[in-house]
């Protein structure tokens, strides 16, 4: 299967590592550009880019898909199937409908819980018992797409680092299952997401992270768990 991978954080760099490894060939990759330091004196690449450079992965970082000119860059890649991982930029429907299979997505939530940017953390918030992983076919919506895999975990005790960690692990085997099940022609049975179920996870604004000492005890051990930096 040629795979045209968009991701940017480690969540990404984990699920696409497992894929170079696969059987699957990574033509390219698109990533956020670099981001500046916070002395603002350094270009820093994202954790997919510096994987790219030390795998030899050709790596692309446009500002938008929205430019015709790299979605003509995209067709000229002729993928069969693109992977999304934490990409952090919109899809638009050229795009959307441009490889023979779509574009997958690997979402770190148990959709339709926690559609959004910031479900590991928004999980630890809600004192989830356990968190999941599913794989999702992309759509205009925001994360409204049918699933095919869901993988849970135990999500007890364990900060925001430890759980990207895991769940892109559990991601790339069920993401690399399903593409080879649609290169074997396999059928892929799609599940229409419950909307009468559907939470968002909202990105983290800081002041939601500060210790507060008239809350509980578990409150602000949620709090310390999610500020984890992954």
């Amino acid at each position: 299967m040629r795979v045209l991978f968009m991701g940017t954080p480690n969540f990404a760099r984990i699920i696409l590592s497992k894929l170079i490894e696969s059987e699957h060939d990574v033509c390219a990759v698109f990533t956020k550009q670099d981001a500046v330091s916070k002395r603002g004196n350094k270009l820093i690449p994202s954790e997919v880019k510096s994987l790219c450079l030390e795998a030899g992965v050709d790596v692309f970082t446009p500002a938008t898909l929205k430019d015709e000119a790299v979605q003509d860059q995209i067709k000229e890649l002729n993928p069969d199937v693109i992977c999304v991982a934490a990409y952090g930029k919109i899809l638009p429907k050229a795009v959307l409908e441009a490889p023979k299979f779509g574009c997958i997505n690997v979402h770190a939530s148990l959709l339709p819980r926690w559609r959004g940017a910031a479900p590991i953390e928004r999980g630890i918030l809600a004192g989830d018992e356990s968190q999941g992983v599913s794989i999702m076919q992309m759509e205009e919506g925001l994360d409204t797409g049918d699933y095919c895999k869901q993988v849970a975990i135990d999500a007890v005790g364990k900060n925001a680092v430890q759980l990207t960690c895991e769940l892109a692990e559990a991601g790339a085997a069920a993401l690399i299952d399903c593409l080879n099940d649609l290169e074997a022609g396999k059928p892929v049975d799609w599940i229409q997401q419950d909307e009468s179920q559907v939470t968002y996870a909202e990105k983290i604004d800081k002041h939601e992270l500060s210790l507060n000492e008239s809350d509980s005890a578990a409150e602000n051990v949620q709090r310390v768990l999610a500020s984890a930096d992954s």
